[in-house]
């Protein structure tokens, strides 16, 4: 496989590098300075181009900032269909531009090296009030302003709670029904104090009102600014004063790109307790589609990349020595993610509501050559509704490994492969790779996980005649009357050439089976909305349905109630409950673990048990732990998390890449 692609796209790289690499022609919007004591709406108040990065020697960047003082990523989402929302009480804010990770503060942020939260603008971590774990003190951090100069007090976090309470149903930010229904009440004691009251014993208060993985369902806003706004519905928030240590310097109107710039006080911000940021600009850009990016990396125009696949970036690092990945061996990349790849299905559609047909495109996806022919074999398998990380292993996946080797469907047939991982590495090896590269012993199973789904087409056709299905003659399922079902598999465009490839991979697999399939190619916004309208879902690949971090699953979980199951034809736009789950059992199992101790054991079997309940319906189709393919760029910048330094995890869309700007380093280029 290598000998073939890589040559292959090394001579394609080569060819493209005589032609210039593509840019944003739009005109940037500017922002005022909210470093000011007041604030002001005049968006005419700056110039695109930085007066002292103009008047500075050395290389800059297409933005006017000097190249070696500033830090420049790929985009997660690609392209934005609303760069100029900075309002964080709306759905549609920008979420993945740095808005969080570099600007916003939360009241106790996670530290991704080890899964344990710690203070950021409180003071401390809750203080528990009550043996029940329903009463709470919040003690604020003094000395933190938001970047007008205002100082952030207890008046802005129950001026947002209040906020919360008078709008739900109306403001579209997903953390709010979870804000509202897990408090109960709140008072303030004085400017740097308040007490909380929980609805049920709240034992993951920190991770709930703070971070758990990549954001925050308590997004803090300022009162001062806020409080004016006559409509916070419509208000985009246009010049966000910020309470991070970066302010909004300007920003492509057509959504390619974001510019970020360290406040001149940096150390009165959220963070500024940590340590002074290395960079003194971030600036997140979409360098296009991936052979322009590849291109671009090689020549250094950026730093940090975000899901490039993998022979893309074997190609680069023949070009370019600089360019790196998380490890030097199998699977190359970090596996850490607190979300993983599956499938979500409008289970409420027919014949979708079926358990045996879902059952049926499981045993038809074929993971092995998915993730071969989409990962060159770089991916960690995950049958269950998380990924499978060292945290989660012993938690879950270990202890229910029996239960998996003894699952069996209605008809007595047992779907569990064991052996998923050893087959694997066999194919691996069939394929050429460098025995050296292969994992051997225990490190079999800890690079491609303890087992999946077996592949079998033959008891797929058997179930789906069980639900009135049987091939026609052109080889595809359909009903008694001779329709075909065609199974509309909406994947990303571009933006994600990683879960693109996994996707068209699929659709590959069902359509070998008998499925007739429409693989449908969406940009970031659409995919966002078809996740949660069930109007436009019937199976998508997605990626934010199974975000589990660490041992407490209520994160991600809590979401699964009956308030967040709508209509099968509704285009009301789902708050959560992306996978769709309408058992009550697992509500019910859900609601009595939210009032749960989550350090003892009966928490984790809760879990377990509602584990076993989504796989014996097959709820939701899990695949793979997110093959986090970021390839860093040394040239300008180094000290990136790596597999022997991993001092967070390498994400630039997390809240805790805050944490990677305080341990870069410049190289002096």
């Amino acid at each position: 496989m290598t000998k073939k692609i890589y040559p292959l796209l090394a001579l394609l790289i080569l060819v493209a590098m005589f032609v210039s690499a593509c840019g944003s022609s739009a005109t940037p919007t500017t922002v005022p300075d909210n470093n000011a004591s007041e604030t002001t709406s005049d968006n005419s108040a700056s110039t695109t181009t930085d007066t002292e990065a103009s008047s500075s020697s050395g290389e800059m960047t297409e933005v006017g900032t000097p190249r070696s003082e500033t830090l420049i990523v790929q985009t997660f989402d690609g392209k934005l269909d609303t760069p100029d929302n900075f309002n964080p009480l709306s759905g549609s804010y920008v979420l993945w531009r740095g808005f969080r990770e570099l600007a916003w503060g939360y009241m106790w942020e996670m530290d991704t090296a080890t899964g344990q939260s710690y203070p950021e603008l409180a003071a401390e971590l809750p203080v528990v009030l009550n043996d029940d774990y329903t009463e709470f003190q919040i003690n604020l951090k003094q000395g933190i302003y938001w970047s007008d100069g205002v100082e952030f007090t207890t008046d802005d976090v129950i001026y947002t709670l209040d906020t919360y309470f008078a709008n739900i149903g109306k403001l579209t930010y997903w953390g709010i029904p979870i804000i509202t229904g897990y408090v109960d009440s709140y008072e303030k004691v004085d400017d740097y104090t308040l007490k909380v009251k929980t609805t049920h014993p709240a034992y993951d208060f920190a991770t709930t009102l703070g971070v758990y993985t990549w954001g925050s369902n308590f997004n803090i806003v300022p009162k001062h600014i806020f409080e004016k706004v006559e409509d916070l519905t419509t208000f985009n928030n246009p010049n966000p004063v910020t309470l991070g240590a970066y302010t909004l310097k300007s920003y492509d109107p057509n959504g390619q790109w974001h510019l970020w710039e360290l406040r001149e006080d940096w150390e009165r911000s959220s963070t500024g307790w940590m340590g002074k940021p290395a960079a003194k600009y971030v600036f997140y850009k979409n360098f296009g589609d991936e052979q322009t990016r590849t291109l671009a990396f090689i020549k250094n125009e950026y730093d940090v990349d975000t899901f490039m696949s993998p022979d893309s970036i074997a190609a680069a690092q023949g070009q370019n020595p600089n360019i790196k990945t998380f490890a030097a061996t199998l699977p190359f990349h970090d596996m850490g993610d607190a979300c993983s790849y599956g499938i979500i299905m409008n289970a409420q559609k027919a014949p979708l509501d079926n358990p045996n047909v879902r059952w049926a495109l499981a045993l038809s996806l074929d993971l092995q050559n998915v993730g071969y022919n989409a990962m060159n074999g770089q991916f960690r398998a995950s049958a269950l509704p998380m990924p499978d990380t060292q945290i989660t292993n012993p938690a879950y996946f270990a202890p229910l490994q029996s239960w998996l080797e003894n699952l069996t469907l209605e008809d007595g047939y047992q779907p569990w492969n064991a052996n998923f991982a050893a087959e694997m590495v066999q194919k691996m090896t069939d394929a050429g790779l460098d025995p050296a590269q292969l994992p051997t012993g225990n490190d079999v199973t800890a690079s491609y996980g303890m087992g999946y789904w077996k592949y079998d087409p033959a008891e797929a056709e058997k179930l789906m005649a069980t639900a009135g299905y049987t091939k026609n003659a052109d080889g595809f399922f359909a009903d008694a009357d001779g329709k075909v079902w065609e199974v509309e598999l909406v994947i990303p465009s571009d933006w994600n050439k990683v879960m693109q490839r996994v996707g068209f991979s699929i659709a590959d697999a069902w359509t070998k089976s008998g499925f007739k399939v429409n693989a449908r190619q969406v940009d970031n916004a659409e995919f966002d909305k078809v996740s949660r309208t069930n109007a436009l879902l019937t199976t998508m690949v997605n990626w934010g349905t199974a975000c589990v971090f660490n041992t407490n699953y209520l994160g991600s979980w809590r979401s699964f109630n009956a308030d967040n199951v709508k209509p099968v034809d509704s285009n009301e736009e789902l708050a959560g409950n992306l996978n769709r789950i309408t058992d009550q059992q697992i509500f019910d199992l859900i609601t009595a673990a939210g009032s749960m101790d989550q350090s003892q054991p009966e928490f984790l079997q809760a879990g377990q048990q509602i584990i076993q309940r989504m796989i014996t319906d097959m709820d939701y189709i899990n695949m793979m732990n997110i093959p986090t393919t970021i390839p860093t760029n040394d040239t300008y910048w180094t000290n990136f998390p790596k597999a022997d330094n991993a001092y967070a995890v390498p994400y630039t869309w997390w809240s805790s890449f805050k944490v990677i700007l305080l341990n870069i380093q410049p190289t002096g280029k």
